[in-house]
């Protein structure tokens, strides 16, 4: 699915405006019908600013109350996007899949990137804990040291190399 700068649907929602059909209208621009009428209601209703911001800190709470408000009136996906401001219907969608197989839990924000190995160890920790931070923290220090030195060596030994063949020429 291609996507149009906010330009190009510009365009095509004045020329809509106009009074051309959506399908002309689609049909001279290359914009979907649906796409050129989501952009039309999102701007009557939010005004063109809507389309270039995006909103992605929604809490649990919020996302909840979306999908009531949606259950409540009955609302398909796109007649909520457009009520509150989201771009796209499909935002809403994934909230939907997500509380109905999770619960609550599935709205709530995921921890993105790698989480952290190693924690130091502090007085919140139990004294198991410590010693299992200090534990992870002296095998990770093994192997940094352990790989220091293979890498060394490898040096050391490509330099004596180095030195045999530069004599014999």
């Amino acid at each position: 699915m291609k996507k149009f700068s906010i330009e190009e649907k510009k365009q095509a929602v004045q020329r809509a405006k106009e009074g051309c059909s959506l399908a002309q209208v689609a049909r001279e621009t290359g914009i979907s019908e649906q796409v050129i009428r989501r952009t039309l209601d999102h701007t009557d209703r939010h005004g063109w600013e809507a389309l270039s911001k995006h909103r992605y800190n929604w809490t649990a709470n919020e996302k909840l109350a979306v999908l009531r408000f949606m259950e409540e009136n009955q609302w398909n996906f796109t007649e909520t996007s457009v009520q509150f401001g989201i771009k796209s219907s499909s935002t809403i969608q994934g909230w939907a899949v997500r509380y109905q197989r999770y619960g609550m839990a599935g709205l709530e924000r995921k921890n993105r990137g790698r989480p952290k190995k190693w924690r130091p160890p502090d007085e919140s920790m139990t004294r198991e804990e410590q010693l299992e931070a200090e534990n992870l923290y002296l095998r990770a220090e093994n192997a940094y040291l352990k790989k220091l030195n293979a890498l060394v060596a490898e040096r050391e030994k490509q330099e004596e190399e180095n030195k045999r063949r530069s004599s014999r020429s």
